[in-house]
């Protein structure tokens, strides 16, 4: 993935804002040699620190191996846009028959379970990530799309989920820009500093789980005794290893055929200036998601800066710095509309990320063989989705029962997708019909 940020002269370098601004973390060592664990973890994001947390509390004793390709706690994890989301969109499920409400309602216990996990977890470890219980806006500009704001709203009452609509001078007040016409305002949620919750998250891990970092997994396969990790610098052994690695699932011969990841740019702004902050009367920090699919995201955080997330593709490569550049421009028009006074130059820093998708919305959970774990495919609702999950893996592998794990077991698992290159065709024309119905709202 890259990051970047604006520099003087109109270059990107890499960087991410949110782990600029978290400051530096602890490093951890590469591992080396052959080790041997009783459970490996892949992936050192939101779901495999939940998964380390809980193998050690429910095995006190036994040796516990996390693993990250890069560093810890600054992956995807670090990159998202700050929201504990407890009420997904009830735009893509199928609420008219009884199969789809009870799989959003499934859906929606694990999703308030997951913020309740994180909202206890930050205040028994003192983690200061600018957590907010605050709700989190569903709003449109287009009139076209206030129908569907209205069907959410709609279809959260019926499930007796916290919301109303908010329009006119009240959500003009609340966000600061009377760019938006009508908004869905719900609770349950809850806004963040999403670096600093998943270093925080790192730093208070039990002692017996171990640390590496800078050490990718080149193979997965079989061994005498369960499973051997293949890296460039040594070998794992275990006979439980719990897989967390998200859109990177196919890297690992996983899940190819199941997710598919798309990549966001996000662009955080400076601190809004004392002129900036009377033009806009003060309002209290504040987190919008659009009703359409690639529409903007976008937050007012509470150290005052902007965030703007209004690009989503398919490029499994990744993106590079001129294309990140390209993306900058169209962060910087977001801005404009919204807040006149705010151009390219306002922007701080800019980085892109990957999210895994998968073809129904539902996310991988499962024992696929004896042993072999996975857990991710969180379509953009990482935060507190995997944070649960993460749990409830480890609660699988441990072979504990409770109500949440029988949910994550009865979720429909992700839907068949086509192989490369029918996939990638698939996506792009689809991506590119969304873009085109999310351009007011972008």
């Amino acid at each position: 993935m890259v990051f970047a940020t604006k520099t003087r002269d109109g270059m990107v370098e890499d960087i991410c804002g949110w782990s600029a601004l978290a400051g530096a973390l602890p490093q951890h060592p590469i591992l080396r040699g052959a080790q041997q664990a009783d459970v490996a973890i892949i992936g050192g994001g939101f779901t495999g620190l939940a998964a380390a947390r809980q193998l050690a509390n429910l095995r006190p004793n036994a040796r516990i191996l996390l693993l990250d390709g890069k560093r810890i706690a600054q992956g995807a994890s670090a990159r998202n846009s700050g929201f504990a989301v407890a009420n997904e969109s009830p735009g893509h499920a199928q609420l008219h028959t009884d199969q789809g409400l009870k799989s959003y309602r499934t859906m929606n216990r694990l999703d308030h379970a997951g913020v309740a996990e994180l909202r206890q977890l930050t205040q028994t470890h003192g983690i200061d990530c600018q957590w907010e219980d605050t709700g989190s806006i569903h709003a449109a500009h287009d009139p076209a799309n206030f129908a569907k704001l209205r069907q959410h709203a709609d279809s959260f009452q019926r499930l007796g989920i916290d919301a109303r609509l908010i329009e006119g001078p009240e959500l003009h007040s609340r966000l600061g820009t009377s760019f938006y016409g009508l908004g869905v305002l719900s609770r349950g949620g809850a806004l963040l500093q999403p670096a600093m919750l998943a270093q925080g998250l790192a730093a208070s891990l039990p002692d017996t789980v171990a640390c590496f970092e800078n050490s990718p997994v080149r193979r997965i396969h079989r061994a005498a005794n369960g499973w051997q990790l293949d890296l460039a610098t040594g070998t794992v052994t275990a006979p439980q290893v719990i897989v967390a690695v998200n859109a990177f699932f196919p890297r690992l011969g996983l899940k190819s055929l199941r997710v598919f990841p798309l990549a966001l740019t996000a662009s955080l702004t400076r601190p809004l200036s004392e002129a900036e902050e009377q033009d806009i009367n003060r309002p209290a920090s504040w987190g919008i998601l659009s009703p359409r699919s690639l529409g903007a995201t976008m937050r007012l955080t509470q150290d005052r800066r902007i965030l703007i997330r209004n690009t989503a593709e398919y490029r499994p490569g990744g993106i590079n710095r001129t294309q990140l550049s390209d993306r900058i421009d169209i962060h910087a028009d977001g801005l404009q509309k919204r807040f006149g006074f705010l151009d390219r130059s306002a922007i701080a820093y800019s980085w892109s990320g990957n999210i895994c998708i998968s073809r129904n919305a539902k996310p991988v959970f499962e024992e696929t063989q004896p042993g072999l774990f996975l857990c991710g495919g969180y379509n953009a609702s990482g935060v507190s989705r995997g944070s649960i999950m993460g749990k409830l893996i480890a609660d699988l592998a441990c072979r504990q029962d409770g109500d949440l794990l029988s949910d994550a077991l009865a979720l429909t698992k992700p839907n068949l997708i086509p192989p490369r290159p029918f996939l990638d065709l698939g996506v792009r024309i689809r991506t590119a019909g969304e873009r085109r119905a999310a351009r007011s709202e972008r």
